[in-house]
């Protein structure tokens, strides 16, 4: 979805957008699309899903929908959860994300959803960039990080070790089952004659971020050094290991 309903915003609207003369981009554009999402899901009696979620209007919002029973939902990605629009402050490309990197007061507002049920799936917005392409201007810079590598890490070490706003058992329905009856899958399940799908996490895994050791080609992540408690350490598909940390 194009929450970019202001012309040219690079990063949200605020304190650190106007001390850093940055084109500011506001919470209202993401929550104007939410609106409208939610007014042709009950106008057409359909399932609408909003990607990336970052403010708080729009959880609010999405809240206030599935409470009267209209099939709306939502999901978050980890970069909106750990990081604020203060880590824009050095200009560093690696912080520019779509939708932006928003306010303290969001993050908080996000994590609750997330505890509520308002938000119900967890992403990643995987958007790996080659370096020279992010080694610009911030405004020229593409918009996107990796994705992938960093996950989970950041969900379970955030979510579930930290902040204490879901367990284990919903962290991994958020990631498997939800997703499943969203996109309407026969999928999601360790259910006896289901797909051998399986990633084994270690939970309690205390682990450093090393943008060097990626599988991806890319390098473009703001967590470079961050430790994290929690990481896949093998995935199964259709019962074969393709991968082992």
């Amino acid at each position: 979805q194009d929450y970019n309903l202001v012309g040219n915003g690079v990063v949200h609207e605020g304190y650190w957008s106007t001390l850093l003369g940055l084109p500011g981009w506001p919470a209202a554009g993401e929550e104007a699309i939410v609106m409208r999402n939610i007014l042709l899901a009950e106008l057409c009696d359909h399932h609408i899903h909003c990607q990336h979620v970052s403010s708080a209007g729009s959880v609010r919002l999405i809240g206030e929908a599935r409470a009267r029973g209209l099939k709306i939902s939502g999901e978050v990605c980890p970069h909106h959860i750990a990081l604020t629009d203060e880590a824009i402050q050095n200009f560093d490309t690696n912080y520019k994300m779509n939708p932006p990197l928003r306010s303290q007061a969001d993050v908080d507002a996000l994590l609750q959803g997330i505890a509520n049920g308002t938000l119900s799936i967890l992403a990643s917005d995987h958007a790996p960039h080659a370096d020279f392409e992010k080694e610009v201007e911030f405004d020229a810079a593409p918009f996107g990080i990796v994705g992938l590598e960093t996950e989970l890490g950041l969900f379970l070490d955030l979510l579930v070790h930290k902040h204490h706003k879901i367990d284990m058992v919903r962290l991994i329905e958020m990631y498997t089952v939800e997703p499943a009856r969203l996109l309407q899958l026969d999928a999601g399940t360790l259910s006896a004659g289901a797909a051998a799908d399986i990633t084994l996490i270690d939970p309690t895994m205390e682990w450093t971020v090393d943008i060097h050791q990626f599988q991806s080609a890319s390098r473009n992540s703001p967590f470079d050094g961050w430790k994290l408690r929690g990481r896949a350490v093998r995935t199964m598909v259709d019962g074969k290991t393709v991968w082992q940390l």
